[in-house]
């Protein structure tokens, strides 16, 4: 029976990098233990609690008393914990698991975020300017969502929002690389497929099995999270790397300064991140998961029947792939992730947030002029004045409104935020700044 050793690894080789074949027998065994951490979860939320009713000052966080190590505790593995991360966002948690797991349905030779396999085979110069369209899109991608209302109010009451990581989530091609703390979700992408007319996962069929060598089989990839969680443990190497560092502004996912570390995305207004329990690591110069040694690859035959239950067992996707309100903007989407037409303010956007490589583009009329005499899929990418609208109906937007509009954004996590005073502050200022007063 398959179980975790005392360090969290499922096999006393994780550091060979060695492909372990499994079985339905072993597949269920994992099945077993994520139900296992689904308890121990929930424990560690409960002793918080307790914890927390015996001093109601601690509740409000106004009057820290807690000693460090419930304090660790509560931040690292207690969702509803409000945390500032390196890139320069607050995110509220959600309740932590010891594990960390990547599902894909196929064998592939190189794991990495959809904006590498963008890069691949080219010259320096044209990933440059390829990393640049992306975080256009990006950027327009969280234009667009910020006319759903929810949106400016989940910024205004509760957290910052995390555009890069719900641009992956959402089709956007990123530099960051998915994974969950949940198997389950793991093995519901590592024995599904996507259909992206639909936006919505299918099943397995007997074509899709067969279609390649590769294509027989399903592959986890998992590393325990101490190795590599920001928030337990993981962190250690980075601050080491980093402690000389002499900077106030935050780090960019597109550096390189942050790759190999898995962040928690927390709970965000669009539900498809926390519903996957969702995490990013970002991978701009990072070796391919098949080549990291911290992270235990499995490797199981594709079959229709493990396809059919497993879709059958996360609701036929609904689980972890809810059916939402931005769903109905999806031919938008579809249009903003292949943008060629942006505006200048996009162009200085992704000029100094990307961190472009600036002896190659000394200004950004440099890059202005490069980019424009760039194409993409065969069109030729532009630069206008004015801001780019995405126009969307007024009767589509109150659909989308309706299905986030009421919901009580707090039911679950308890309905209560942890933060500090400064952190309240500062939500009480972005409100201000985005709605002119305190609602």
């Amino acid at each position: 029976m398959l179980s975790f050793d005392e360090n969290g690894w499922l096999y006393h080789d994780p550091l060979n990098n060695i492909t372990h074949d499994i079985d339905s027998a072993k597949i269920k065994d994992l099945l077993k233990l994520a139900e296992e951490e689904d308890y121990w979860s929930a424990g560690v939320r409960e002793t918080v609690k307790k914890r927390l009713k015996k001093d109601k000052d601690i509740v409000r966080l106004d009057n820290v008393r807690l000693d460090w190590t419930v304090e660790d505790i509560m931040i690292k593995n207690t969702g509803g914990t409000v945390i500032s991360m390196p890139f320069g966002k607050d995110i509220i948690t959600f309740n932590s698991n010891r594990h960390f797991f990547r599902g894909e349905n196929q064998q592939y030779l190189k794991s990495v975020p959809s904006l590498r396999r963008r890069q691949e085979g080219k010259s320096k110069y044209e990933c440059e300017l390829i990393k640049v369209i992306a975080l256009m899109r990006s950027l327009q991608f969280a234009k667009f969502i910020w006319k759903i209302d929810v949106v400016p109010y989940w910024e205004a009451k509760l957290s910052d929002i995390n555009i890069d990581a719900l641009a992956q989530h959402y089709g956007f091609d990123t530099c960051l690389l998915d994974l969950t703390n949940d198997f389950r979700t793991a093995l519901f992408f590592a024995t599904c497929k996507y259909d992206y007319k639909t936006d919505s996962y299918r099943p397995l069929t007997k074509k899709d099995i067969e279609a390649t060598e590769d294509s027989k089989y399903g592959v986890i990839f998992h590393s325990p999270n101490w190795v590599v969680d920001y928030l337990n443990g993981g962190s250690f190497e980075w601050h080491m790397r980093h402690m000389n560092d002499q900077r106030e502004e935050p780090y960019s996912f597109y550096s390189g300064d942050l790759d190999g570390m898995a962040f928690q995305i927390g709970y965000q207004p669009l539900m498809r991140c926390h519903h996957q329990s969702g995490y990013i690591m970002p991978m701009m110069n990072a070796t391919p998961l098949q080549n990291d040694n911290r992270f235990e690859k499995l490797r199981f035959l594709q079959s229709e029947e493990l396809s059919n239950r497993v879709y059958e067992m996360m609701d036929k996707g609904k689980k972890i792939f809810p059916h939402e309100g931005i769903g109905k903007a999806l031919d938008i989407l579809h249009t903003i992730q292949k943008a060629v037409i942006f505006s200048e303010d996009d162009l200085l956007y992704a000029y100094d947030y990307g961190v472009v490589d600036k002896k190659m583009f000394l200004t950004i009329d440099d890059l202005r002029k490069a980019i424009t005499a760039f194409q993409v899929d065969g069109e030729c990418v532009s630069i206008q004045k004015d801001e780019i609208d995405y126009p969307i109906s007024p009767s589509v937007l109150q659909e989308i409104n309706a299905e986030y509009n009421g919901r009580n954004l707090l039911e679950v996590v308890g309905n209560m935020i942890h933060q500090y005073p400064e952190q309240r502050r500062y939500r009480e200022q972005r409100c201000i700044d985005i709605y002119g007063k305190l609602i």
